[in-house]
């Protein structure tokens, strides 16, 4: 991925975990030393329903990305795209300039978001904290990124950036790391891996080949706020 990044000169944000930081540190330097940016994903990786200290968690996870990596975080991104008041306010009281955890999409059983904005806005009332949202199809509120682009194709992805663009809007694409290593478990859905490993790294080059040819640059997420 990091070579991909580099050939056609891209610096993407990576939201890493402080666990994940503290066990392959090197790593982190790498991506850091690459001209990427870092980002918050959490001390560890909480999924939904799992009770824990939000507070402590968004805390620890800033402070061991910033140790390891020797650059500010100025981002942060709940896992699983939990988001919640609490949880902003958390984010916000870490000294977060930005949190990205809002997935403005309907999925039943995963994001009930559709009547929020789509757009760059501020969450919070009196906090400076900017929330950049997950891009998503403007009308249908479906989601877009990861294993949507994977199952759906190119062309299906490009559909929500076009349509997001037309509104003047700057599409926030997200995709994990798993996604780029062949996965053939047994104990998921076979939508969830489908594609995954080398088809859906030229799925992604393809894409920011069509893009760059219709003058559309890539970002980091610091970069938009």
């Amino acid at each position: 991925l990091l070579e991909l990044f580099h050939k056609h000169n891209i610096k993407a944000t990576f939201f890493i975990t402080g666990y994940y930081a503290e066990h392959e540190p090197e790593d982190v330097k790498r991506i850091a030393q690459a001209g990427h940016e870092i980002a918050c994903h959490g001390y560890e990786h909480h999924y939904r329903g799992r009770e824990f200290d939000v507070e402590a968690d968004v805390k620890r996870g800033k402070e061991a990305l910033e140790r390891i990596s020797g650059v500010p975080v100025k981002g942060f991104r709940a896992p699983q795209a939990q988001y919640s008041q609490r949880l902003l306010q958390a984010v916000a009281q870490a000294g977060f300039v930005y949190d990205s955890s809002l997935h403005p999409a309907w999925l039943p059983g995963y994001y009930n978001h559709s009547s929020l904005p789509l757009g760059i806005h501020q969450p919070l009332s009196g906090a400076e904290l900017k929330e950049i949202p997950v891009a998503v199809m403007p009308l249908t509120r479906l989601p877009i990124v990861w294993m949507f682009m994977r199952n759906m194709g190119v062309w299906y992805t490009q559909l929500g950036v076009s349509g997001l663009v037309k509104r003047g809007i700057c599409p926030n694409l997200y995709f994990h790391s798993w996604e780029f290593t062949e996965m053939k478990s047994r104990n998921v859905p076979w939508y969830f891996t489908r594609r995954t490993g080398e088809p859906f790294l030229k799925m992604l080059e393809k894409f920011i080949v069509l893009n760059k040819e219709k003058g559309r640059a890539f970002v980091r997420l610091g970069k938009m706020v």
